[in-house]
């Protein structure tokens, strides 16, 4: 007498095919919902294995953001960008390299702020207020440079503007890039 084989015990009609994955078979169900699931479709649960749907918190302490922590962290952000694009427009070519470390701790000053909070909301308050707070800088440190050219009336033939504004604008969207670069690797 010999011991019978799975395909005597089961037939082949009762197959299990994963929901999200139909050519592939499992035998593994979520534990909530009770949908077949595959190995690349299960999360590990708290008493078993759950499907992406079933698995997913509905509240990731490490993603979401409190009204509060939010506007905190924009307000970190573009004031720290501030003070960084005044003094890249201040230092001229070198303010590639201070706006590289400047951006790496505006990442970290909007982190403590927030609670040290990850993911695409986090990354966009950061490079949004880092890139809003340079341009502003930029402007306030071209102000203190060549204000006294506006009030004088410096738009007449004799001196043109254009050029100036045009070499602030360009360093101030360079300090922002680098200190973007700089946030970036820091909240990778």
């Amino acid at each position: 007498m010999t011991a019978p084989s799975i395909a005597d015990i089961q037939p082949v009609d009762d197959r299990l095919f994963c929901y999200r994955h139909p050519d592939r078979e499992t035998w593994v169900r979520c534990g909530r919902c009770d949908r077949p699931i595959c190995p690349a479709c299960a999360m590990q649960g708290p008493v078993g294995l759950r499907c992406k749907t079933c698995g997913r918190p509905a509240f990731d302490p490490l993603t979401s953001f409190t009204p509060v922590q939010l506007l905190l962290g924009i307000v970190v952000a573009v004031g720290s960008g501030i003070v960084a694009g005044y003094l890249s427009g201040r230092i001229g070519f070198f303010s590639v390299i201070v706006a590289w470390f400047a951006g790496g701790l505006i990442a970290e000053l909007v982190g403590r702020a927030t609670g040290y909070k990850r993911g695409p909301v986090m990354l966009g308050v950061v490079l949004g207020g880092i890139f809003l707070g340079a341009l502003i800088g930029g402007a306030a440190s071209f102000l203190v440079d060549y204000g006294f050219l506006l009030s004088a009336g410096a738009g007449d033939e004799e001196f043109p503007l254009q050029p100036l504004v045009l070499d602030a604008l360009t360093w101030a969207l360079i300090a922002a890039g680098a200190a973007c670069v700089g946030a970036w690797q820091r909240l990778r």
